[in-house]
């Protein structure tokens, strides 16, 4: 080995540790396949957080409109896309979606296992793998078992990291490096039209790049010094410029979507222009504040993957204050710790830019950490491998101590996140709902949502009706199964509730899902009526409302349902004049659940004959 170069050697220390069995690796995957699809489908049978407006602009682009100009939407297309795409291929179905999740879930782990087996071993690989496929399911339920954005944005984004990563290794030919940095940024191209956080995978590039160009200067240096030749690299700079311009390609396709669709503008309002103005809704104070808080709370309950991350971190530090094997290997020192060194810091770095783009917003939902849970679960995997080794140099007693710890803190988080889990399957199993599920959240907010939906669709039995259906036996026979029929095919929520478009089957009476462009409040603080305000101009909002005139009036729904007014009156719809008038041909139905109705004055007659013996 005196004649061999650095890079070889390293080929040679992985391909030692890289000694697994493909049937154990098989045999892994298998666990990491049933314990996802188990984690998971006991809660498939509800709508979560915005699964409702996914859902509907799925349907309504496989109905033929275009986002954004007749559809509102406030994300990059991707997402609406894929909904499009599954309901198109096997129908809008619950199970549809939640099925792909699952999939979708064990295909991220699969990428984070080729990340981990290349940066460390496949055990750390494997191991990241299996955390990915729990600790993606341990948050706010609603946040992690939905199809969000984060989720879905996901993949690309570690595929991106992954690719980049690669193209910085002194073991890969310049041709193979550049080639790897352009479809980094293919991906990161795809996960921008996903999430725009997407973005933050160019800036861990570009940071990841600095640190690696000192690495590749010191390989040089090794490789004159023991076989008397030079390794040469692309420049920093070169790959970049690659990853950028594959940046572009993948995203090409969904901007000539965009264009040719005659979106561009509402595209640039409703995104970017709301996504400037919603993410700048907290002060400074107020989001640090809020990070400090929730990011505590998400490493507690989530507080195996916080002990792996800080023995990783202390352990770099330490390898720093020592000095670094990297500036310049000392002869004594091993190709592990070389490449361990590389590998930590350059998952830190990703943790450190994926964690900016939590931040981003100031709301720290539940569903914004996934953005960092690759990072976490590779750093998580690789800081579990390396507190069993240096266990190994302890007392039996203290070994013993912190095994116990760190299973009971696993054992925590299951039990806190995945109790419910066990209480829907037992019901399942028995075939009756438990008192404790029946107050649960999420089944409390979708019995009152398929409530008005059966009241909407004027079901016999009234909100009563909906009891007695099965999941999405309402919305059977409506307007998605055949060609709309007139104003009882419609509907319009005013508020931030699509999925009632989705329970009732009904068409959206207008394009507006939200009413966040109506009056400037965002969904997720218009409920709080001593704590909003409205970030856009009273001009714009008023031209929003008079588009939404404009659509309720060639639609002429029979209902129209009102979900703000219950909880903040200042926001009802009969706030607003233009609106109140347009009300002035609807009567008041009362309350289904926390919801307002309203219907038609000239079809209310068959509203009271189809309701005679229900009850609301």
């Amino acid at each position: 080995m005196t004649d061999a170069s650095l890079a070889d050697r390293k080929n040679e220390f992985r391909d030692e540790h890289f000694s697994i069995p493909l049937g154990t690796t098989l045999k892994v995957f298998g666990v990491i396949v049933v314990v996802s699809f188990l984690l998971r489908i006991v809660y498939a049978g509800h709508l979560y957080e915005d699964d409702g407006m996914w859902l509907t602009a799925g349907e309504e682009i496989v109905r033929g409109k275009a986002l954004y100009s007749e559809i509102y939407f406030d994300k990059p297309p991707g997402l609406a896309l894929v909904y499009a795409l599954l309901s198109c291929l096997f129908g809008a179905h619950i199970i549809v979606v939640r099925l792909f999740t699952i999939g979708y879930s064990i295909a991220v782990a699969g990428l984070i296992y080729l990340f981990g087996s290349r940066l460390y071993d496949k055990r750390v690989g494997l191991l990241a793998a299996v955390m990915f496929s729990v600790f993606s399911t341990t948050y706010v339920t609603g946040h992690v078992q939905s199809l969000s954005t984060d989720l879905l944005m996901s993949l690309p984004y570690t595929a991106a990291a992954y690719l980049m990563a690669r193209s910085m290794s002194e073991t890969i030919s310049k041709r193979g490096a550049a080639w790897l940095a352009a479809a980094g940024g293919i991906c990161a191209g795809l996960a921008f039209q996903i999430n725009p956080k997407g973005l933050l995978a160019l800036v861990f590039f570009a940071i990841a790049l600095i640190a690696a160009r000192k690495w590749n200067q010191s390989a040089e240096e090794q490789a004159r010094d023991e076989i008397g030749e030079s390794r040469h690299f692309n420049t920093p700079l070169l790959l970049f410029v690659l990853a950028v311009a594959g940046f572009v390609a993948g995203s090409l396709p969904f901007f000539a979507y965009i264009g040719a669709t005659g979106s561009s503008q509402a595209y640039w309002l409703y995104v970017w222009d709301w996504g400037a103005r919603y993410g700048s809704y907290y002060g400074t104070g107020e989001i640090v504040l809020t990070a400090l808080a929730r990011t505590a709370d998400y490493l507690a309950l989530n507080n195996t993957l916080f002990i792996a991350l800080a023995f990783v971190v202390v352990a770099a530090v330490r390898r720093r204050q020592a000095g670094e094997p990297v500036a310049k290997r000392a002869p004594g020192a091993s190709v592990g710790e070389y490449i361990a060194h590389q590998s930590d810091v350059t998952l830190l770095i990703w943790l450190a830019v994926s964690y900016a783009g939590v931040m981003i917003g100031g709301r720290f939902f539940g569903h914004y950490f996934i953005q960092i849970l690759p990072a976490l679960c590779l750093i998580g995997a690789r800081g579990l491998i390396a507190i069993h080794a240096s266990l190994r140099e302890r007392s039996a007693p203290f070994r013993q101590s912190v095994v116990v710890l760190i299973a009971l803190g696993f054992a925590f988080t299951l039990v806190r996140f995945h109790g419910r889990g066990v209480l829907l399957a037992a019901d399942l199993v028995r075939g009756t709902v438990s008192k404790t599920n029946q107050d649960w959240y999420y089944n409390q907010r979708a019995r009152e949502e398929r409530m008005v939906a059966a009241v909407v669709r004027d079901l016999a039995g009234g909100a009563g009706a909906a009891d007695e259906l099965g999941l999405e036996s309402i919305r059977a026979g409506g307007p998605r199964d055949r060609a709309p029929e007139g104003p009882e095919d419609y509907l319009f929520v005013w508020g931030y509730r699509p999925e009632i478009y989705y329970w009732s089957g009904l068409l959206p009476a207008s394009r507006f899902l939200s009413t966040q462009p109506l009056t400037g409040v965002p969904a997720d603080v218009h409920y709080f009526r001593d704590a909003y305000r409205s970030v856009l101009d009273q001009s714009v909002t008023e031209g929003e409302r008079a588009q939404l005139l404009r659509d309720l009036e060639a639609t002429q729904p029979k209902y129209i349902v009102d979900e703000i007014g219950f909880f903040n009156n200042d926001l009802a719809i009969l706030r607003y004049p233009e609106l109140r008038e347009f009300l002035s041909a609807y009567k008041s139905i009362g309350a289904t659940g926390r919801f307002f109705v309203y219907v038609r004055n000239d079809l209310r007659r068959k509203y009271q004959l189809r309701h005679s013996t229900g009850s609301h």
